[in-house]
């Protein structure tokens, strides 16, 4: 096909579509170029919509925006020119679409400086290049509004000015700053180029390059996204239908796990290190010590791991003999103690170390990148050092050979990797990049049992692919960094690294040592993580700020213990997620939303997690014994009341003193089974019951089927269980299969299904429909479930009329007090008065009120409309008098009237949010009308009041409902009312 062109000069408002068959459509607007992208088998479709009076970017999916790059002096395409000032692209000069790629030429804010972009739409996505061409660029960028995606996720450990990534990780990103200067492949952050948002778009920036990160920089709303070169900005930005849709396409490019570095037992027990126990203040006498008060105490673990200061001097590999005399009887005696010994080191050689000379004259250090002819010198927390370079097979070979032969003479089982295996100062060897050594460490690492630590490799497919247990950048001791920890896991296992585990637990930043509660509650958090990362002792540990010792009491130890022994029933379902995850990269710690991703609230929970598809961790990450806990939709089992509960809810003050860890399993999900037996409390109910399905319905008389399933959560077999069922009265049930058991063993269910039969009379709307199970003679669980006896469209009775000023369709229903409407209609509103009407003639008087109660309402739009009414004449609003309140199906109430007697509703006041029953009631005095709204019918609260002049005589009152259905055409409301009264 010829290529098609355009420019902002002679292109028309009504170009036409240019496409391949079923492909990408590119057409020219006014205002834009538009590349629409059809819907396909797992892709939503898009489009995207380039601006040509100044060059920007706009992503529609179902004609919503889902992202938006910046507007106005921010610029969209920004770059620095050669004196440092940030310039940006501005308006289309021509666009080409060719070969699939259509290609946006455009002027900037810099003479002599233009910017070409090359958009190539995919199914799923879209590629984005562009480079400057002229006026000697510097930096390129990318700047997006980040409200035009909704929330913001991703990025790694964050750098803030709220001291992130130490003890601060805002989660989304947007609801804090990220100012992040020197994002890179190089930076000891777990750090990727790629994000994510809450409206299921993402961005992958391809650079091997240093970036400046900045996300809502001091709260401007923005995220920019600006690579430290010249070079081709190279982007992809995912649109899905889900933000675990965008997680998997980032995975299809980087790569998933193709093994987990960390064995059974390593996700099954702590790793011990002596890091935040002694800092460097350690030595043999002090770490047997802490290894027996832990062996001795029962606080279990499979490695002891001795950190930073044990050599003689930094890089040399060789031991200390004034604080290691005896290093062979160290590694003894912790063997005999049943655990594995490790330790701590680092491919930094310090200037004074005897190897660093050895290493200089043998040329195994990295070279200096200002000056190739001399060793990089690089500083770090213990003093000035030189690299090992691992693209010198020959300082490899000697490096590992040095390693090999201290863990041969010392029976020493593992090794903890520390600092980064490259530093921008010093330049890559010949024929390398600085990305090159990612996979380097990566490869040397992996030739050693890393015993949990893992080690900190990003950036590349390498770093993915190996399947390194990741351990977070240094947290302090305080509740601020306890949350850091819970929300950067987060954002580590969602850029593909999903075997992580929290800093050592109760931090190691170097701040005195964890209070009690922080300890513990670490603990705890820790134990509903894929792995437990541990220094501090809950026996008593050192204060480094004063070096005083500081003892825990008998209840650290023992909430402690209790933690590890959780967190070691939890290990086969665990492990189960680690196979999972090796088959699909899914993170197995991993927000509420990636289960969840149709429940908003849980886009902004920052203290909960799912582990695997059944288990939403809740620990307590502050002080207090309550919190309020959130469930997205599903069937939950409480693992420490031993009750089910129905998502989506809020549990308010949820009961959490010290000792309990609030958690709950899916049990729908996979694993359910697992993690119940893991999780449960020993004083939780053995027995729970459910009932299924969550929400039946029915006619009034119309038999129902519900099942009774009562599990056996329990370590012994129950006697004589008995599943039963709590009726309405007047409602009859009957078992068509077993409804007891003799004996329930271990993870056994008794299912009962049953025939319910509702009562003739019945009225509408939703009963309780308990569920029961007893066992062991005495001890009764239950389980309920709202049964709904639905309204069926007939007529209504005499004193009572209706009317309709919507298509013709509507259909209306009474029951005694009961009532109920079925309509559609475009709106309720000034614009359109479309309803169905319930109403009764001449009842309402110069001083009447109008009540009723709004069972419920159901529509597809969320402005659907249901309440009462007042008129001269409910047939013909235009006679004056006119006023409505009503509930929306999302935004809370309306109270409109018709200030000019027009019969058009002219004045509006409500909001707030929508809630059922809602008792509604209008008063009338005179002209002047008051609508007031209530939760119980007993304290009302005033919604508005306004004068309606036309209001004349008797009128009439009634009961309405609109599907305000423009958006929605074709959809229907139905409007279930009762108690519906006229006093005057």
């Amino acid at each position: 096909m010829a290529p098609v062109t355009g420019s902002t000069a002679t292109a028309t408002a009504t170009a036409r579509p240019t496409s391949t068959a079923d492909g990408p459509k590119v057409a020219r607007t006014a205002d834009d170029v538009t590349v629409s992208v059809p819907a396909s088998a797992g892709a939503p479709g898009y489009t995207l919509d380039v601006a040509t009076d100044e060059l920007a970017l706009t992503t529609h999916r179902a004609g919503k925006t889902v992202l938006a790059t910046a507007s106005g002096d921010t610029g969209a395409l920004r770059f620095t020119a050669a004196d440092g000032t940030w310039q940006h692209a501005t308006g289309v000069t021509g666009w080409t679409w060719k070969n699939g790629i259509l290609t946006v030429t455009a002027d900037s804010t810099l003479d002599g400086a233009t910017v070409e972009a090359r958009i190539t739409p995919g199914a799923d996505r879209y590629q984005l290049d562009w480079d400057v061409h002229g006026g000697g660029p510097k930096q390129l960028g990318l700047v997006y509004d980040l409200s035009s995606a909704g929330h913001w996720y991703g990025h790694g450990e964050a750098e803030t000015p709220q001291g992130g990534p130490g003890v601060d990780q805002p989660w989304p990103l947007d609801t804090g700053e990220v100012d992040h200067e020197t994002f890179g492949p190089a930076s000891y952050n777990m750090i990727d180029p790629f994000w994510y948002t809450s409206k299921s778009t993402g961005l992958r920036v391809d650079t091997g390059n240093v970036m400046d990160v900045a996300i809502n920089k001091g709260k401007n709303g923005l995220g920019a996204f600006t690579v430290e070169s010249p070079d081709t900005y190279k982007a992809t930005v995912f649109v899905e239908s889900t933000p675990l849709a965008v997680y998997r396409d980032y995975i299809g490019i980087v790569g998933k796990p193709a093994k987990s570095d960390a064995s059974y037992e390593e996700y099954a027990k702590p790793l011990w290190n002596s890091w935040a126990q002694f800092y460097t203040k350690v030595d043999q006498e002090k770490l047997l010590d802490y290894a027996t008060d832990l062996h001795d105490n029962g606080l279990d673990g499979h490695t002891i791991q001795l950190d930073d200061k044990w050599e003689s001097n930094y890089g040399n590999l060789t031991w200390d003999p004034k604080t290691f005399p005896d290093p062979k009887g160290l590694s003894q005696k912790i063997h005999g103690m049943g655990f594995d010994f490790g330790i701590w080191v680092t491919l930094w050689i310090n200037l004074d170390s005897d190897n660093y000379q050895y290493a200089a004259d043998h040329g195994y250090l990295l070279m200096d990148a200002g000056d190739t002819a001399k060793p990089c010198e690089v500083t770090w927390w213990n003093g000035q050092a030189g690299i090992v370079d691992l693209a010198n097979p020959d300082a490899k070979a000697w490096y590992e050979g040095n390693l090999k032969t201290l863990m041969d003479t010392y029976d020493i089982d593992g090794l903890k990797f520390d600092t980064r295996f490259f530093d921008e100062k010093c330049a890559p060897r010949e024929g390398h990049q600085a990305t090159d050594y990612q996979q380097l460490g990566t490869q040397l690492a992996d030739e050693f049992d890393l015993q949990g630590a893992g080690i900190r490799v990003h950036w590349n497919r390498t770093a993915h692919e190996a399947g390194f247990v990741t351990r977070q950048v240094d947290k302090g001791t305080g509740w601020d960094s306890l949350r850091a920890s819970a929300t950067q896991n987060l954002a580590i296992s969602t850029i593909g690294y999903p075997f992580v585990e929290s800093d050592m637990i109760g931090g190691s930043g170097g701040q005195p040592a964890p209070s009690k509660d922080v300890l513990v509650r670490w603990a705890q958090s820790a134990s509903l993580m894929p792995l437990m990362y541990a220094s501090t002792s809950p026996v008593g540990t050192f204060d480094t700020t004063t070096g005083q010792k500081v003892d825990y009491d008998q209840e650290t130890v023992d909430l402690y213990r209790q933690a590890i022994e959780t967190h070691e029933k939890l290990a086969p379902y665990i492990w189960d997620q680690v196979q999972s995850t090796l088959k699909t990269g899914d993170p197995i710690m991993r927000p509420l939303f990636f289960d969840f991703p149709q429940d908003e609230a849980s886009y902004t929970v920052t203290d909960e997690w799912m582990l695997g598809p059944a288990v939403l961790a809740a620990p307590k990450l502050s002080t207090g014994a309550t919190r309020s806990i959130h469930l997205p939709p599903g069937t939950w089992y409480d693992v420490n009341q031993g009750t089910v509960l129905r998502g989506p809810r809020t549990l308010k003050g949820y009961a959490a003193p010290l000792g309990v860890t609030p958690a709950f399993v899916d049990l729908k999900a996979k694993g359910a089974a697992k993690a119940v037996k893991a999780l449960k409390r020993d004083d939780a109910p053995a027995a729970s019951v459910l009932i299924t399905p969550d929400a039946p319905a029915t006619d009034s008389g119309t038999p129902f089927e519900v099942t009774t399933e009562v599990t056996n959560w329990g370590t012994r077999t129950l006697r004589n269980a008995k599943a039963a069922l709590e009726l309405p009265e007047g409602w009859s049930a009957e078992a068509t299969g077993p409804a007891t058991a003799r004996s329930l063993r271990n993870g056994a269910t008794l299912t009962t299904t049953w025939t319910v039969t509702p009562a003739a009379d019945a009225r509408w709307g939703s009963h309780d429909l308990t569920g029961t199970a007893t066992y062991n003679g005495a001890t009764k669980v239950s389980d309920t479930v709202q049964a709904r006896v639905k309204a069926a469209p007939g007529s209504v009775q005499e004193p009572y009329l209706t009317t309709d000023t919507t298509s013709g369709n509507a259909q209306y229903a009474q029951s005694g007090d009961q009532f109920a409407i079925w309509a559609g209609g475009q709106d309720l509103s000034g614009w359109k008065d479309e309803k169905g009407v319930v109403y009764r003639d001449d009842v309402a008087g110069e001083q009447a009120t109008v009540q009723a109660r709004l069972v419920s309402q159901n529509s597809a739009s969320p402005v659907g409309k249901a309440g009462i009414a007042l008129a001269n004449d409910l047939t013909a609003p235009e006679k004056g008098g006119y006023a409505v309140l009503v509930m929306t199906q999302s935004y809370g109430l309306e109270f409109m009237t018709d200030s000019d007697g027009d019969g058009k509703l002219d004045t509006w006041a409500g909001g707030g949010s929508t809630y059922h029953p809602a008792y509604l009631k209008l008063t009338r005095d005179g002209d002047t009308y008051t609508a007031y709204a209530s939760k119980d019918g007993d304290t009302w609260s005033q919604v508005g009041t306004a004068r309606v002049p036309s209001a004349v005589g008797t009128g009439d009152a009634g009961m309405v409902a609109s599907a305000a259905n423009a958006n929605h055409p074709g959809e229907n409301i139905e409007a279930v009312f009762s108690g519906f009264s006229v006093t005057s």
